[in-house]
């Protein structure tokens, strides 16, 4: 006779059963467009992330934690889309939305580095390098965290200064 499994497996196994479900309607949700992909990030993060318009009127989304910064990057992020992140320590990710055929100057790229130092472990510091790249050089890890990544190409590096940034004197919009 076959012994039933012990109650401890049965609630694992229905947790991993509930851990696919949220992943498939996160990719379903990025599938159906960043409406859509920012509702799941919603879902999972608690919060929509932090959003903010640039000088040349592009829209900047910062990341609240790191299973947002997971569905930012790789689902509501496109391939042309600017990605950023303090370089060396924890902090938001960052991304802005570029239209098709369109490409932000250097005072959206400078604006958004800030937020990307405001959101993160450099704030207190005057100046923090922040790397800069498209978000198709993003790439997830097997075994990875939320929120981990790996940059296969970096495009620029700003120097950016925290209390520059919008979110120093002001909530997000």
């Amino acid at each position: 006779m076959i012994k039933p499994p012990p109650e401890a497996a049965l609630l694992a196994k229905a947790a991993a059963k509930g851990r696919k479900a949220a992943k498939r309607s996160q990719k379903a949700a990025a599938a159906a467009g960043p409406a859509a992909a920012a509702a799941a990030a919603v879902a999972v993060g608690g919060a929509a992330p932090r959003q903010y318009a640039s000088p040349g009127g592009f829209v900047v989304l910062v990341g609240r934690n790191n299973k947002q910064n997971d569905i930012l990057s790789h689902q509501i992020a496109k391939p042309g889309d600017v990605w950023m992140h303090v370089r060396g320590m924890p902090g938001s990710h960052t991304v802005i939305k570029v239209p098709t055929g369109q490409q932000p100057e250097q005072q959206d790229l400078q604006f958004a580095a800030d937020l990307a130092a405001w959101f993160s472990k450099g704030r207190e510091a005057g100046k923090v390098d922040v790397i800069v790249t498209r978000a198709e050089h993003l790439k997830k890890f097997k075994g990875a965290k939320p929120g981990q990544v790996v940059v296969s190409k970096e495009e620029a590096n700003i120097v950016a200064r925290p209390a520059e940034s919008v979110a120093a004197g002001a909530p997000a919009a």
